[in-house]
């Protein structure tokens, strides 16, 4: 895996802070109308691609689970499984399809961000989806779905979290985490319950295969190598305009 050293020495990878990527995520949709409902989506996307990639025609024959929180972490992992959705059925008879659910663990009005709501409202809509939630099922339910697949995305916390994990949140990361070795597990931007700025664990967090993040790397992937796995970072679209002013040097 990559040091942080090894990070600095290419161009437009350099880590930042979660601060740092907050305040370009800002600037990006207030100066230069880089929606963040795009950055979504250009997120979601790499993660599709991605996978598609590392498992190749393999990968419809895949079960595969998105375990959601409230924020935007969770809406990259659902646009996400809207386009493994769509690729896979169109490669498959529908009667052939493997499961492809999603899990979202709140009620779905408490979703934080206008993003995120808009990404559930097309999810409901897919049929190829199975979707639960909080409300809808039980947490033996969840582990159950959880078990039966073969990729697990983790998309429950992102940069935003940094201490103590309740539940149901802290029982799922520990079932997920229980699964290594069994499925591939995927960590959206960040393994929830990793501090993105340190690297530590403060309380538990996913012990991924591989973390996909965007735009940069943060210094806490660099500095967590046990939980984050294989560190890929793929650009979303953000101009490199937007950075200026945040990140030295630009």
């Amino acid at each position: 895996m990559e040091t942080e050293e090894d990070f600095k020495s290419i161009r437009g990878f350099e880590p930042i802070s979660s601060d740092q990527m907050y305040q370009i995520e800002n600037i990006g949709e207030s100066e230069f109308s880089m929606k963040k409902i795009l950055m979504m989506e250009n997120a979601g996307s790499r993660i599709a691609d991605f996978l598609i990639n590392e498992f190749g025609d393999g990968i419809v024959n895949k079960s595969i689970i998105a375990v959601c929180g409230k924020g935007n972490n969770g809406g990259d992992a659902l646009v996400a499984m809207r386009h493994l959705s769509g690729y896979i059925l169109s490669k498959t008879l529908s009667e052939n399809t493997p499961e492809l659910t999603i899990v979202l663990l709140c009620n779905p009005n408490d979703l934080k961000t206008s993003e995120a709501i808009s990404n559930w409202e097309i999810i409901k809509k897919i049929g190829s989806v199975k979707t639960y939630t909080l409300e809808s099922c039980s947490l033996e339910e969840i582990e159950e779905a959880i078990t039966k697949s073969d990729i697990i995305l983790d998309g429950i916390f992102g940069t935003g979290i940094k201490g103590e994990i309740n539940e149901p949140y802290s029982g799922i990361i520990q079932f997920i985490n229980t699964r290594k070795n069994n499925s591939y597990i995927l960590s959206v931007d960040i393994p929830s319950g990793l501090n993105p700025d340190t690297g530590k664990i403060n309380d538990k967090a996913i012990i991924a295969d591989t973390t996909l993040t965007f735009h940069r790397p943060k210094h806490g992937h660099l500095n967590g190598a046990t939980a984050v796995g294989k560190l890929i970072v793929k650009k979303i679209g953000i101009p490199y305009e937007a950075e200026k002013g945040v990140v030295k040097n630009n």
